[in-house]
């Protein structure tokens, strides 16, 4: 197969995929969310992505969990914790801001990559959004640039939730370290909510990839071995943490075989599957980073 027959030409395409699979959900007479713009937004790519992926609809249902459960814990964290402004880093065709029940007052900040947000701009023209939306074009690994807009957000902002949703991974640990710190940095940053895989997990998720992507284009980096510890030590705490193997269940939308669904109920095997992939919620601590500070300084 060369090149040009790939699905996935770039990796705006996954973005395009992604939007697709929000539609295939609405679609269902069971369906766990109604997102009216995802179509709008996926186009003729969406499906022709889809249509040229190998195994096709094999990924939409994690793709569909994630959602759920993103979704889920960003009401949980503007009702519970008195967020009044999501950062979204790596916004992509992300429509929460218009699909979501926000209040009126919330402040909405998507970032991505110039042609990324023109596009989105031009599909939901005349669409209004539920809060307050400011769309930025940014490359999220430009680090005085983010630096300086995190600077802007934090002195209009009480209370932030940063929201990177299939986005470290393309990071090395090196750049979500940076941008950990820098996050930090910014006192008024107090959630962060991400996607998280481990070693294995982004195998998975590469091997597919590999066989739809031009010139391996979307190549994965961040599957830390010591999973959301590697936060810790940057200032950022784990307050929950939810498995896609397990929320695909409670959510009815991963068939899992029966030899999977015996060793994630087996205690010697659970934990490494509870990893494989799943959703971190991350609160600003002080306690891991004076620690590590501390125990740098004393080396």
């Amino acid at each position: 197969m060369n090149s040009a027959s790939l699905p996935v030409q770039d990796i705006s395409d996954t973005a395009f995929l992604t939007a697709f699979y929000r539609v295939l959900e609405s679609d269902r007479p069971d369906a766990h969310f109604q997102d009216p713009y995802a179509r709008i937004l996926a186009g003729t790519r969406g499906k022709q992505v889809l249509q040229q992926m190998p195994q096709q609809e094999a990924h939409a249902p994690g793709c569909i969990v994630r959602t759920c459960v993103m979704d889920e814990l960003i009401i949980q964290s503007i009702e519970l914790e008195g967020v009044d402004a999501v950062l979204n880093l790596g916004a992509g065709l992300d429509t929460r801001a218009y699909r979501l029940p926000l209040p009126a007052s919330l402040l909405w900040i998507e970032i991505d990559f110039p042609t990324v947000l023109d596009y989105k701009a031009s599909k939901l023209a005349g669409i209004k959004p539920g809060c307050i939306l400011k769309s930025v074009p940014l490359d999220v690994t430009n680090s005085q640039a983010r630096q300086r807009l995190f600077r802007d957000i934090g002195s209009e902002t009480k209370k932030v939730l940063i929201v990177t949703e299939g986005l470290l991974v393309y990071l090395n640990p090196e750049q979500v370290a940076a941008l950990a710190r820098d996050l930090w940095a910014q006192p008024q940053f107090s959630w962060w909510l991400t996607d998280l895989a481990s070693h294995s997990g982004l195998q998975l998720i590469q091997n597919s990839l590999d066989q739809a992507t031009a010139n391996g284009e979307a190549k994965l980096q961040f599957a830390p071995a010591e999973g959301t510890n590697f936060f810790w030590q940057l200032g950022w705490e784990t307050t929950e943490f939810r498995s896609l193997l397990e929320e695909g269940q409670r959510l009815q939308r991963l068939d899992l075989p029966e030899a999977l669904l015996a060793l994630l109920s087996s205690p010697e095997h659970q934990e490494s599957l509870r990893q494989l992939f799943g959703f971190a919620l991350l609160r600003r601590s002080e306690s891991g980073r004076e620690s590590f500070l501390t125990d740098s300084v004393s080396v």
